[in-house]
């Protein structure tokens, strides 16, 4: 997968209406619909680049090789899943905005795929769901400590297997007919 800074940076160049946080968590969310790349760069860019500008390609390559990356992370038996946050040398506080950014932009995308009734989701669903709302609204000026740390990282493992959860909640791999 690609890290958040180059995401970030072809982002900022093509004018994003959002940080590489939230779009990821835009596009995780409009994945569970099956998504394509043009559906999720509307959410995203508020103006497709022109095809001549040469500069905007090779951003728009970036975000078209993040898309492809999450789609096959998301459909893979691995779990190998993550979702796009600064690694570990930003500040924690800027690492809590990106966990809050990721999971507003994974409940903007659930929301405007239309596709999911709410009430199709089983408790376990609905739960991840409330849970990812909750925790967009986490404050980012907690100080870090050894202690929040360790609840970031297990935050953050929550929110991957939650996103996981619904991805297979609404979208059932099918069942491997290889006999063993």
């Amino acid at each position: 997968m690609l890290d958040f800074d180059a995401a970030q940076r072809a982002l900022e160049r093509l004018g994003a209406n959002s940080d590489a946080a939230e779009a990821h968590g835009t596009l995780s969310a409009l994945l569970l619909d099956n998504a394509t790349l043009a559906t999720w760069l509307a959410h995203t860019l508020d103006e497709l680049p022109e095809a001549a500008d040469v500069i905007a390609a090779e951003q728009f390559a970036v975000l078209e090789s993040l898309y492809r990356s999450t789609r096959e992370q998301l459909t893979d038996e691995g779990f190998d899943f993550m979702p796009l946050l600064p690694d570990d040398s930003a500040g924690f506080d800027e690492r809590l905005l990106a966990l809050s950014s990721w999971c507003q932009g994974f409940v903007y995308g659930f929301g405007v795929t239309g596709a999911h009734d709410s009430d199709a989701l089983d408790d376990a669903a609905r739960e991840c769901l409330s849970d990812l709302l909750e925790i967009s609204k986490l404050g980012h000026d907690e100080e870090a400590s050894d202690e929040a740390e360790q609840q970031y990282l297990e935050i953050v493992e929550h929110v991957r297997m939650a996103t996981l959860l619904l991805h297979e909640t609404l979208n059932p791999l099918a069942p491997s007919t290889t006999v063993h």
